[in-house]
């Protein structure tokens, strides 16, 4: 800790500090001191500083957290040149006017970070950096150094010197526990693995603590009686075993303090997936009780049941504070979760996930930026539930699938809403899989078919998304007819992929008739018809009617701005096709200044690496090389390209568009200079 304490008041390196060693050995903990000295400093010196802490036991909530921190670093205010998100980050980061400490923590999947590059090469979402103020650090399992690359410096964090853990028993005890001998010969029993050690000593500390009538008689109050309970489990020196067995003696104090449901919590926790837990979410009493032995559980035994867990270092819980944003969370160690999960029933999450999916706060619609919080943390256990479920596999029931179902689809619509288009449809693909077992609900299923056309239509396969909508659309006129909502709302997404293929005639026909139903139902100005007359807005577009095409997008932005805000998804859509007819009639001053503004904001909603964000970036290129600002131009289309390649795929529209007009560019700049010579 004192050798990365003294990168942060210096000049760093550069390099990716990574803490490594076992599990429960302290690398989180020492981070965590890290971050408590450096804000000391901070506080004492009044100098600002970022610290961004990153969970990365999973998949999406790491790449959400990774987004943030480029959001924060300033990607996407005003460097229209950077490329890919990455690159972006890092080069924001290199050039940051504060210092700064990023701790990605729980990185066991080295893969994880590699991202659209390669760990090794330097080339990941960690990399080595140019920034004499920051300061990365990782904590991990793995120690193997070419996983790493030779950019990283590799901290050993192993088990504490005999004395030393010895002292972290005393230091929580005191002296009532016992001598210092006594205390080392508990240390050694404990493997002098700090997670042990630290849950032996809150133990006692705890039991200490007790008056005497109260205490029960065979609980122990010293170190070498703690060590005789060690000694009925059969306990050696295995560290994973000492924390096994001083996991199951904490749990036998708080049976005796009235806490009988602790231990069953603790295991109703473990069965969610590794990523932080939205406790204010899952563990609201009017949930708990989906389960018969919480029945007679209310709020306060609840919370005071995790203020215990958490006080004998079982679980970190998340509390209130003024810049905290969505729900609490509590994380399980990693070691706690194994030894709790053993034997776990995923019904247990089933039951639990069914209610909360009733909850106001979930029900808000994961496209809604309002929502986002919410799923941002839900998403990972909604995602695992779809996990469950072997092909053929009769042992639950339908209720039961179609929750699993439910929940995973809209943890998918969520990360679709973040651009994390891949991610979505293999979500939306495990889901209809689910959906298609056994009995399934035929309209819940063409939902399902839908969101996926809807993702592959933003991943750029449009004949397969053509063909799924015209699917789903013919089966929910079977089933609801024409000029139901659902009917209407796929035949507005099938005649929008037909314009996207250039079918423009087909398209009209579609869109025309779907806006002449939801005028004379919904009325003129409801969500549904505006995003109706905007696709039409688009025909007009394509069709070279620029001044109608400019009024109706002039309209609808107005409409927008006043029904919902200027940093609405749905608004700064309509704000892009105003600046592109706006280019396209040639008018680019306006166009440049209605581009950058609606560039500025989809970098606040969604980041630089969302392909909306990517799509108007593409725009403002265009825009400046018509006004002649090569330079800028060919800075932000060349970044934009890479970035398109390795996020969309080369064989995605946008990618290709961005070869496409770089090489047009470079061929018409080399004719120039041909003629210049």
């Amino acid at each position: 800790m004192e050798r990365i304490l003294r990168l942060t008041s210096r000049p760093a390196d550069g390099r990716v500090h990574v803490l490594h060693g076992l599990s429960g050995a302290g690398k989180t903990a020492i981070a965590l001191e890290v971050v408590t000295r450096v804000r000391a400093v901070v506080d004492e010196q009044s100098a600002g500083r970022r610290i961004w802490w990153i969970d990365a036991r999973h998949p999406a909530a790491f790449a959400a957290g990774m987004r943030e921190v480029a959001r924060q670093a300033g990607v996407g205010d005003d460097e229209v040149q950077a490329g890919h998100v990455v690159d972006a980050l890092w080069e924001n980061l290199a050039r940051a006017p504060y210092r700064w400490l990023l701790i990605i923590d729980g990185a066991d999947d080295v893969s994880l970070l590699d991202g659209p590059g390669r760990l090794a090469a330097g080339t990941g979402w960690i990399r080595p950096h140019h920034c004499p103020d920051g300061l990365l650090l990782v904590t991990t399992q793995t120690g193997i150094a070419r996983l790493w690359g030779t950019g990283a410096v590799l901290h050993e964090v192993g088990p504490l010197s005999t004395e030393d853990a010895a002292v972290v028993l005393t230091d929580h005890v005191g002296p009532a526990a016992g001598t210092q001998a006594q205390a080392r010969r508990l240390a050694q029993r404990l493997g002098r693995l700090p997670l042990a050690l630290c849950m032996a000593a809150s133990y006692l500390a705890e039991a200490n603590a007790m008056p005497a009538p109260l205490r029960h008689p065979g609980a122990p109050v010293t170190f070498e009686a703690f060590r005789a309970a060690l000694d009925r489990y059969g306990v050696g020196v295995d560290p994973a075993a000492a924390v096994e067995s001083t996991w199951r003696i904490s749990m036998d104090l708080l049976h005796r303090q009235g806490l009988s449901h602790a231990p069953q919590l603790v295991k109703v926790l473990a069965s969610f997936s590794a990523a932080p837990i939205p406790y204010t979410l899952l563990l609201q009493p009017a949930v708990l009780r989906a389960l018969p032995e919480f029945v007679a559980l209310d709020s306060t035994a609840v919370w005071r049941s995790l203020r215990e867990l958490s006080a004998l270092q079982l679980l970190e819980l998340d509390e209130n504070s003024p810049r905290h944003e969505g729900p609490l969370c509590v994380r399980l160690h990693p070691l706690i979760r194994d030894l709790a999960r053993r034997g776990h029933q995923p019904r247990v999450v089933i039951a639990l996930m069914e209610r909360v999916l009733q909850l106001e706060e979930v029900r808000v619609p994961p496209e809604n930026p309002q929502a986002w919080p919410v799923w941002k943390v839900l998403a990972p256990h909604a995602l695992d539930l779809v996990d469950v479920f072997q092909p053929q596999d009769d042992t639950f029931s339908r209720t039961e699938r179609k929750t699993c179902a439910d929940a995973g689809e809209l943890a998918a619509r969520y990360l679709q809403s973040q651009g994390l288009y891949t991610q979505a449809r293999k979500g939306f693909e495990q889901v209809l899989a689910l959906r298609t077992q056994g009995d399934a609900d035929e309209l819940d299923t063409a939902a399902t078919r839908h969101n996926l056309a809807l993702v592959l239509h933003d991943l750029g396969e449009l004949e397969e998304a053509e063909r799924l909508y015209e699917q789903v659309w013919q089966m929910l006129c079977r089933a609801r007819g024409p000029q139901h909502s659902q009917s209407l709302t796929v035949r507005h997404e099938l005649g929008r992929v037909l314009l996207d293929r250039g079918c423009l005639p087909q398209a009209q026909a579609h869109l025309e008739a779907v806006l002449a139903v939801r005028d004379a139902t919904d009325g003129a100005e409801s969500p549904n018809a505006l995003a109706t007359r905007h696709e039409l807005a688009r025909v007009l577009h394509r069709r070279r009617r620029m001044d109608e095409a400019r009024r109706e997008y002039a309209h609808l932005l107005a409409l927008r701005r006043r029904l919902s805000g200027e940093e609405h998804p749905r608004t700064v859509t309509v704000w892009h096709n105003y600046a592109c007819v706006l280019h396209d009639m040639g008018q680019m001053e306006e166009a440049h200044l209605e581009c950058e503004r609606a560039l500025a904001v989809q970098r606040t909603l969604y980041g630089e690496d969302h392909p909306d964000t990517m799509a108007t970036a593409y725009l403002l290129a265009a825009i400046l090389r018509a006004r002649s600002l090569r330079g800028e131009a060919d800075a932000v289309l060349s970044a934009l390209c890479e970035r398109s390649g390795r996020l969309l795929g080369e064989s995605h529209p946008l990618t290709k568009d961005c070869a496409a007009l770089l090489a047009q560019w470079s061929a018409h700049d080399r004719t120039v200079q041909g003629s210049a010579d």
